[in-house]
C-alpha cells in the first residue's frame, strides 16, 4: 500500500477499510505480542514499514489473531524491548532527556527516530465506528460559499510544532519516505486537487504557546491577506490561565488585519501520560474554545482534536500514533487532523 493523499484523508470513522494505520511493536510484558487496531480486523491487506517500501509476509512475520495484529517473534518485524522503551539512563545521543512517570527515562526522538520503529497496517473490517466523529459545520458562511463555488481564498495556519508539521515524514526538516505532507499542507492540497483554488500560509513555530501567539499575530501576519485562519495552540500551555484571553486576542488582531476573516479553532491532541510533566491541563482547553466559538457566532468553528484523539486512544495506544513518543503526531495521526478539518468544512 503506497502513500496517496486519497487514502490518507479517508476518514478513519467511515467505511470498511483502514489505510496505513500505524503501530509500534513494543514488548513491555513478554509473551504473545498482540497489538490492538482501531477496529476488529477481518482481513489484513498489507503490513509494511512506515516508508511503505518494505512489505512483511503474513505467516512469517505476522498473522491476524482475534482481530488484532500478532507479531511473530523471530520474523522480519523489529520489536522494541521494554528496556528500549523505558530507559535506565537518559539518552546520550539526544539533546533532550524525557523522564518517565514513575522513574527512569522514556525513549524519545525527533526526526524519524520513533516512526522508523513503527509499522503500517492496511486492513478490512466489518464493525462500525462507535466513538466521537466530527460533522460538517453550518457556520463559516463565507468559507463554505467559496468552497461551493470553487472561488479562490487563502487559508492561514498559526500554532505550535504540531501545526508546523513535526514529525510528518514530508516535513522539510525530515524528508524521508513516504514524504507525507504536514496536515496543513495535506488539507489544502486535497482541497485544490478536488478543484479548489486555495492559497496557503503557515507561520506556526515549534515550542510556542498561546501567549506568544497573542503577541505575534500582528507582527507575523500583518502584511498578509487571508480569508480563513486556523489557530491551534495548547500543547505548550500546561495551565489554562490566560488561554481564553490570549486566544481571543489572536482573533481580534486577525480581524483588524482582515475584517472578514473566519476562524477554525483547533483543540490540541493530548501528550503522552507516560512522559513526566507533559500531561497537565491540555484536556481542559476544548471547552474554552467552544465558548469562544459561541461568542463569535458564525465566524468561528471548533476543530475538536482533543475529542478525536481521545476517541482514538480508547482503541489504540498512544505510542502507536506518535512521532516523538511525547506530543507530536506521526503520519497517521497527522492525517486524522486533515480528515477532521475536511469533514468540518464539508469537503470530505
Amino acid at each position: 500500500m503506497k502513500y496517496t493523499i486519497d487514502a490518507a484523508v479517508c476518514p478513519v470513522w467511515e467505511g470498511g477499510a483502514v489505510y496505513n494505520e500505524t503501530v509500534w511493536p513494543v514488548d513491555l510484558c513478554g509473551g504473545e505480542l498482540l497489538i490492538p487496531l482501531l477496529y476488529h480486523a477481518d482481513r489484513i491487506l498489507s503490513v509494511t514499514d512506515t516508508s511503505l517500501s518494505t512489505e512483511f509476509v503474513q505467516g512469517r512475520d505476522y498473522e491476524l489473531k482475534d482481530g488484532k495484529l500478532h507479531i511473530i517473534r523471530g520474523g522480519g518485524i523489529s520489536v522494541t524491548p521494554a528496556d528500549g522503551f523505558f530507559l535506565k539512563e537518559p539518552q546520550s545521543e539526544s539533546p533532550f532527556q524525557i523522564g518517565a512517570e514513575g522513574g527512569g527515562w522514556l525513549f524519545f526522538g525527533e526526526g524519524d527516530w520513533i516512526t522508523k520503529k513503527q509499522i503500517c497496517v492496511t486492513y478490512l473490517h466489518g464493525d462500525a465506528w462507535d466513538g466521537f466523529k466530527p460533522g460538517p459545520t453550518s457556520k463559516l458562511p463565507r468559507t463554505r460559499g467559496r468552497i461551493a463555488d470553487d472561488a479562490p481564498f487563502t487559508f492561514a495556519f498559526f500554532g505550535d510544532s504540531i501545526t508546523y508539521g513535526c514529525n510528518s515524514s514530508g516535513m522539510k526538516d525530515i524528508m524521508v519516505p513516504p514524504f507525507a505532507p504536514t496536515w496543513p499542507a495535506m488539507t489544502v492540497d486535497y482541497m485544490n486537487r478536488r478543484g479548489g483554488h486555495v492559497g496557503y500560509i503557515n507561520r506556526a513555530v515549534g515550542g510556542m504557546n498561546c501567549r506568544w501567539g497573542a503577541e505575534q499575530m500582528t507582527p507575523l501576519f500583518g502584511g498578509d491577506r487571508f480569508d480563513l485562519m486556523l489557530i491551534a495552540f495548547g500543547m505548550n500551555d500546561p495551565s489554562i490561565e490566560g488561554f481564553e484571553e490570549n486566544t481571543e486576542k489572536m482573533i481580534e488582531d486577525a480581524l483588524k488585519i482582515n475584517p472578514e476573516c473566519e476562524f477554525l479553532l483547533m483543540s490540541t491532541t493530548l501528550p503522552h501520560k507516560l512522559a513526566a510533566g507533559f500531561y497537565r491541563q491540555q484536556y481542559m482547553q476544548q471547552p474554552i474554545l467552544e465558548r469562544i466559538c459561541e461568542k463569535y457566532g458564525d465566524i468561528a468553528e471548533l476543530v475538536p482534536m482533543t475529542d478525536m484523539h481521545s476517541a482514538l486512544l480508547e482503541k489504540k495506544r498512544f505510542y502507536d500514533m506518535t512521532g516523538n513518543n511525547v506530543n507530536h503526531p506521526n503520519d497517521f495521526l497527522a492525517a486524522v487532523h486533515a480528515q477532521t478539518i475536511l469533514r468540518i468544512l464539508g469537503v470530505r
